[in-house]
Formats: C-alpha cells, structure tokens, sequence
C-alpha cells in the first residue's frame, strides 16, 4: 500500500520558495552617495576638527585678549596723560586700537584652517570622506566666517565697553552704544572682521603654503598702514583706495576719521566685495581641479 503524500515537506519547500522569491524581489536599501556627503556632514566633521585641535582655542582666545588688553592699555596710558592729549580726541576710534592684532591672529587662523591641512596630508583624508569637494569648500568658508563674526562681535563689543569704562574712570569723555557712530562702528567692524580671514583661507588653498597665505593676506591688510603717509595724495586716492582694507576702513571708521584714502561707503564696500569674490573664486577652481 503506498505511503500517503508528506504534506509536511511540500509545505516546507514551498514557504522556502516563497522566502526566496521575496527575498530576490525585495529592493535593498542602502545609504546614497548624497546622504554620505552632504553638506551638514562635511560641516561637522570640519567643526570637529577645529574644536579638537588646541591650537583653535589657543588662537581665538588669544585674538580676543590680545585685542582687548592693548585698547585697555591705551586707555590707561591716555588717562594717566590726559594733560598732554589734545582733549577732541575719539573715545570710540581709541577703544579700537587693540583691533589691529585681532585682525592679524584671525586672518593667520583662516590661513591655517586649511594650509595644515595641506602641510600633513589630511586633506586627502578629508576629501576621501567628503568627496564632493563643492560641499568640502563650503563647510570650511561657513565655518572660518562663522567662528570669527562671532568673535569679531565678541571682540570689538568687549574692547568698546571696557575702554569706555576705563577713560570714564579718569573723567575722560566716553561713548555709548546708543550713539549711532559707535554703533556703526563697534558692529561694523565685528560684522566684517571675517573678510581677511576668509582672504587667509583663499590664500591658504591658492598657495598651499602657511607662510606663503600668512605673508599676503597681512601684506594686504598692512600695505595702507605703511605707506599711507609716506606716498603722495593722488596716490592714496587713486591706488590705496582700491586695496580691501582701505574699502571696509571707509564702510566702518571712514565717518568718524575721513583719509584721502577712503572712498564713499559704498564704493569702498563694492571695492571691497570684489576683491573677495575674485580671490575666493579663484580659490573654489583651483580646489575643484588640482590634485590633494
């Protein structure tokens, strides 16, 4: 008598067979490309690197003090000669004074955001894991502009109150905030302390060089300061006119100390957005095309 049929193993192959069609026909999802490498990735792992490195927090904060204790020192050094300063001078232009050095150890930061990278070789890293090198560039200028308008604030802010408190300690005229020539000046100079060290930035993948970014974004940010009185007027007003630090010195102190080598507000800022744009340009091509 035959033996009746195995049900049983008939069932099982054919929910094997089921398992498998499935299995087969089921999409596979995996992470794209662009999921890997958007922009909010590069910009974190940029971020990371930056607050990971000592170096980052040792030169901001020395910007910001250095800034700060040379205006004080200025204003102490006024107050305790006042007898022999000329009594129409600026308390808002004076509580600017430690500036100068903010502006040099930002611009350096900006060099070396990217010019590091380059001397050690982690750029290569970086652009393994951040291929798209659009987004790459981006999160480093987002970055670098970000880092120093804050500080740029932070700065110029923490300069301007603690002059005014110092010179109205020695009975000296002071300024306030709600005068609308401080303002323009304390923000305007917070709001626009990013351009040389986004210049630095540019420099800094341009030439590939930590010394070679460093020696011409300060050649820029220096060239008026020496030779501005050294050099005839026709010469002030129509070629130091057009180099960027002049441009931004006539959006933001250009109304409270007028130069021969300022021009209108807004020419000087037209001056100044063009020099940022073509250095910065060339900076995204030779990126996107030279080898790491």
């Amino acid at each position: 008598m035959p033996a009746p049929p195995d049900i049983s193993h008939k069932h099982n192959t054919e929910k094997a067979m089921n398992s498998a069609t499935l299995s087969t026909t089921r999409p596979i999802t995996r992470p794209s490309a662009d999921s890997r490498g958007s922009f909010t990735n590069a910009l974190r792992s940029e971020w990371f690197k930056l607050a990971t490195l000592r170096s980052t927090h040792l030169t901001l904060g020395l910007g910001l003090l250095l800034s700060l204790a040379t205006s004080a020192v200025v204003c102490v050094a006024l107050g305790s000669t006042q007898d022999d300063w000329s009594p129409d001078f600026s308390p808002i232009t004076t509580s600017m004074v430690g500036m100068i050095f903010g502006l040099i150890i930002y611009s350096v930061f900006g060099v070396m955001t990217v010019s590091r990278e380059y001397a050690n070789g982690t750029i290569r890293v970086t652009l393994t894991a951040n291929p798209d090198r659009r987004r790459v560039f981006l999160a480093k200028l987002t970055l670098v502009s970000a880092t120093i308008m804050v500080f740029g604030l932070l700065t110029t802010t923490s300069m301007f109150l603690a002059s005014q408190a110092i010179l109205g300690a020695y009975g000296m005229p002071t300024a306030s905030l709600t005068d609308p020539d401080a303002a323009r000046m304390v923000l305007g100079l917070g709001l626009v302390m990013p351009f040389f060290p986004i210049m630095g930035l540019a420099f800094g993948m341009l030439l590939r060089s930590t010394a070679g970014g460093i020696t011409t974004v300060l050649g820029l940010l220096w060239l008026p300061q020496i030779f501005g009185e050294l050099v005839p007027l026709w010469f002030q007003e129509h070629v130091l006119s057009l180099l960027p630090s002049n441009g931004l010195d006539s959006v933001t102190i250009g109304h409270i100390e007028p130069s021969p080598a300022f021009s209108h507000p807004i020419l000087g800022g037209l001056i100044a957005g063009t020099w940022l744009v073509v250095v910065v340009g060339a900076a995204y091509l030779a990126f996107l095309r030279r080898d790491a």
